[in-house]
């Protein structure tokens, strides 16, 4: 839910941004990232990776019908932006991204080098 506490101004665009809450969560394979985004199409969606940095933006916008004249609003259009560091461990060509329900869920893969493995033991007699 966007709040006051995740509002930040950006000086660049001269308007306010929405930080979206996110959880991350870790299995021995990926990282996946939950992000709530309401009212986000994937049409005014973008997510990028560079460098070290993954960045999600977002704009979400309110439909005017020509045969309605609004009275009274409280919905409103956002932007969103959040950045994550990310580590050398992350697969930049396996990256998955679904949004549903308001809800973008990514799932970064790790590179096999860094995923545990079992190591075999041979027996010499």
């Amino acid at each position: 839910m966007a709040t006051d506490k995740n509002l930040t101004y950006n000086e660049n665009l001269n308007k306010k941004v929405y930080v979206p809450v996110a959880d991350i969560y870790e299995t021995e394979d990926l990282y996946s990232l939950k992000m709530e985004i309401p009212g986000v199409t994937k049409e005014n969606l973008d997510i990028s990776i560079e460098n070290n940095e993954l960045t999600i933006s977002a704009k979400s916008s309110i439909e005017e019908k020509a045969d309605e004249k609004c009275r009274y609003s409280e919905f409103s259009s956002m932007d969103y932006k959040r950045s994550f560091r990310i580590g050398n461990d992350i697969d930049r060509g396996k990256v998955e991204a679904k949004l549903e329900n308001g809800v973008l869920t990514l799932l970064l893969h790790k590179h096999e080098t860094v995923k545990p493995r079992k190591i075999t033991i041979n027996q010499i007699n």
